[in-house]
């Protein structure tokens, strides 16, 4: 186990998202990060079918997620309740489940990008888009093993997770 830091980056002024990733990305080679691949993570959301909801209540939301890193799993996150991880059919039972829970459409969330590994980092830059359009940035930082430990000794002197030296050589100027 260890400790990841997913962090969303701003735009840099004067410039879209995409130059902004490019950049991003640019640097992170320049630091000396190499490729590793790329992932994708989603996110659909669900809400109470209006039947089931209490005249007045706002139906309840559940958030159903698919991460490349684990292909053959599915994990709903309910709103104020539990977190349910199941396999790759569970999109199945949800179209079942229409009765109970309809998809929000227009709602779904993607982030895409490349991986990349640095020292004992691994590195997700991705775009965030909400339909056709980028919506920001996201950086995900994992360290392995004992993260605050690792995160110390690559030169975070706070104590802050997600290695302060290393983010603030990659954010310089964005």
């Amino acid at each position: 186990m260890g400790v990841t830091c997913v962090s969303q980056v701003p735009v840099a002024e004067g410039k879209s998202v995409q130059q902004t990733v490019e950049l991003l990305a640019r640097r992170l080679e320049a630091l000396g990060a190499d490729k590793q691949g790329t992932f994708g993570v989603d996110c659909e959301t669900y809400h109470t079918a209006a039947a089931l909801g209490t005249q007045g209540q706002t139906g309840k939301l559940m958030y159903v997620m698919h991460n490349s890193e684990y292909p053959l799993s599915c994990f709903a996150l309910f709103e104020n309740g539990p977190c349910l991880v199941a396999d790759a059919n569970f999109d199945t039972l949800m179209v079942k489940l229409k009765g109970f829970f309809q998809n929000a459409k227009a709602n779904k969330i993607e982030s895409r990008g490349t991986r990349y590994q640095y020292c004992d980092f691994l590195v997700k830059l991705g775009t965030v888009t909400m339909g056709p359009s980028a919506r920001g940035i996201s950086v995900e930082v994992r360290a392995p093993g004992k993260g605050r430990e690792c995160l110390d000794r690559q030169g975070n002197a706070t104590g802050e997770a997600g290695g302060g030296r290393f983010r603030g050589e990659l954010m310089e100027g964005v």
